[in-house]
């Protein structure tokens, strides 16, 4: 009966070395042979084309008869062998690979010093039912730094150097700050412009929450919530005529004049941090800037030879128009979350982008397609929205 037990534990422990070796020789791709060494295969090494073995029938003896055999020769797969440097082998497998007790191996669950310990659920491929990785393709360095998956792309944060260029920026910042200075040095001049006040506040307020975002430098970009704190103020209240609201837009705008030319008022009231674009500018007068956009490319750009004496015009107006129309799509308008919305907007900003690379490229004729997408998608989204 020992006897037996004993033949019976032999065999099984044999299966195993032999399993073991299919596993680490198997891995079902391709393996990269070391620097400066063929990729040819030595003959009877392609476990692919060579018969099977079944493990079950080979005996122990059978395992070892070979010891001591030279590597000169293709060895099989279930085959013990020690090779001239006295390293042993099972087939083409070191026998060095295998640990001495397997099961108490794997059920040791001590960390290892420096390896992380949870990871988060990654995406599919390499995903266990659980939601966690697995074991085959888990691979932490041990001193690696920790990657943070990206947000949802959608809802990342705007490459505002790409939609807003600064000098685009500052150009239109300076073309509002001349008008209201125009307009607010009498009461005259502001109750003839008066209309036109509001939405030049609301694009203030909107390039001045730019500026705090952009990745790139200006000189009033500490400031800038400042400036958008007083535009948002220019339309706290709808605008009268008279001198009532003259005198308070023009004590506003002085305020502003001063931040940009980097001298700012003591005793400003502090801005709110958390006001979102829709707390600062209504969205009404956002689009209304687009509006305007749009027109004065159709009719300042509208040929051939317009659309190529007025290059600067046209890249100004179609960075103005992508950047305004991302803008009513972030949280605050109450649109973020409607994909149809969000699409129509996305076709606008695609097509205000191709307007500015047909002006690069002094492509008329893409330009005019990608004022067309422009007009089909503001006119899908009025009849969906506005008009409904």
């Amino acid at each position: 009966m020992a006897r037996l037990v004993q033949k019976n534990v032999t065999t099984w422990l044999t299966s195993c070395l032999f399993a073991a070796a299919t596993i680490v020789g198997c891995g079902g791709g391709e393996t990269n042979p070391p620097a400066g060494t063929s990729a040819v295969a030595e003959p009877g090494a392609n476990s692919a084309t060579a018969p099977a073995n079944d493990a079950s029938s080979v005996s122990p003896q059978q395992s070892t008869a070979n010891t001591g055999n030279s590597s000169d020769r293709p060895h099989r797969q279930n085959e013990r062998w020690t090779d001239a440097n006295g390293v042993e082998y099972l087939g083409e497998v070191p026998l060095d690979v295998f640990y001495d007790q397997p099961y108490m191996v794997a059920s040791d669950q001590t960390p290892l010093a420096g390896v992380a310990t949870n990871v988060p659920a990654q995406s599919p491929g390499g995903m266990t039912s659980g939601g966690t990785m697995s074991d085959g393709d888990l691979q932490v360095a041990a001193d690696s730094p920790a990657v943070v998956p990206p947000a949802d792309a959608d809802n990342a944060a705007v490459g505002w150097t790409e939609i807003m260029p600064m000098s685009v920026l500052t150009t239109e910042v300076n073309s509002i700050r001349n008008f209201l200075n125009e307009s607010l040095q009498s009461v005259g001049s502001y109750n003839r412009s008066m209309l036109m006040i509001a939405p030049k506040a609301a694009s203030l307020a909107v390039l001045s929450g730019i500026v705090m975002e952009h990745p790139e430098t200006l000189n009033w970009k500490d400031d800038a919530i400042y400036v958008r704190d007083l535009a948002k103020k220019m339309n706290l209240e709808t605008l009268q005529p008279g001198k009532k609201d003259q005198d308070r837009l023009l004590r506003l705008f002085e305020n502003v004049a001063s931040i940009l030319d980097r001298s700012k008022p003591a005793g400003l009231e502090e801005p709110e941090a958390s006001d979102s674009y829709a707390d600062v500018a209504e969205m009404r007068l956002v689009m209304m800037r687009m509006e305007a956009s749009q027109k004065k490319l159709k009719t300042e750009a509208g040929s051939e030879s317009s659309f190529t004496s007025q290059k600067e015009m046209v890249q100004h107006e179609a960075a103005i128009l992508g950047a305004m129309t991302h803008v009513v799509t972030l949280p605050g308008y109450g649109y973020e979350d409607d994909p149809e919305f969000v699409g129509y907007a996305k076709k606008i900003v695609e097509a205000a982008r191709e307007i500015r690379n047909a002006s690069d490229a002094s492509d008329f004729a893409t330009y005019e397609l990608a004022l067309t997408k422009v007009s089909t998608a503001c006119q899908e989204c009025h009849s969906q929205y506005k008009n409904n």
